[in-house]
């Protein structure tokens, strides 16, 4: 069974991103991997060259972004990725807007609003345990989170999905095992990703120097975010 990376960091998202372009499609080869996704953090900078390089490596390139919604839950994670033509037109509408309606000198934020306005062609991923799904989830709030299901679900009909990673973060067993039991209940189909930020595992390292600079601590600060 063939395996695609659907959320992926490239250095493009300047707080934790390390990929570049051609060592990613390098190493899809070396793996067969027949697509991948980049969805760089609240940009879709890095689109041209992913895209004319996807074509002469043999690799489908799937545009998408992962953005920062803000809502009565506080500010949770979505991927939205690209599925049609028309997809591509508000996918970038969505992106332009950010960045004029909201002049902030942080990630700028998307209301669930525009994205109703603007989903026609999108695929929606929940975003994990930093979804607003995940946040009532691991809270024990059942209720709620079949609530927030069904508002995305209207939202993106037929192209929302409940995403679950095992990559290492604290209450992740937890989250998996109440998303799958949610989905299984409301008939949401899931979709398994990892968090790529960087290619090799001693990149680890420069990965923790670049989100802390951002962040602004120290590597040995014991109170800054691991997740």
């Amino acid at each position: 069974m063939s395996f695609a990376h659907l959320r992926l960091h490239t250095e493009f998202s300047i707080n934790d991103g390390l990929v570049t372009i051609k060592p990613l499609l390098s190493r899809l080869q070396d793996l067969s991997m027949p697509a991948v996704a980049i969805t760089d953090l609240a940009n879709m900078f890095g689109l041209i060259k992913f895209y004319s390089g996807s074509m002469k490596s043999g690799i489908k390139p799937i545009c998408g972004c992962d953005v920062l919604i803000s809502d009565e839950a506080g500010q949770t994670r979505l991927v939205l990725l690209v599925k049609n033509h028309q997809g591509y037109l508000n996918l970038t509408r969505l992106i332009s807007d950010l960045y004029t309606e909201n002049p902030s000198h942080g990630v700028p934020e998307i209301s669930k609003k525009n994205l109703a306005e603007f989903s026609e062609g999108l695929i929606a991923i929940s975003g994990a345990q930093h979804s607003d799904i995940g946040t009532a989830l691991l809270a024990g709030e059942e209720a709620q989170a079949r609530e927030l299901l069904g508002r995305w679900c209207e939202i993106f009909p037929d192209s929302f999905y409940i995403e679950l990673q095992r990559v290492g973060r604290n209450f992740e067993e937890d989250y998996i095992d109440a998303a799958v039991a949610l989905a299984s209940a409301c008939g949401c189909p899931v979709v398994a990703t990892n968090d790529v930020r960087f290619l090799d595992r001693d990149d680890f390292e420069a990965h923790e120097v670049r989100v802390c600079i951002n962040g602004g601590r120290s590597l040995d600060d014991p109170r800054r975010p691991r997740d």
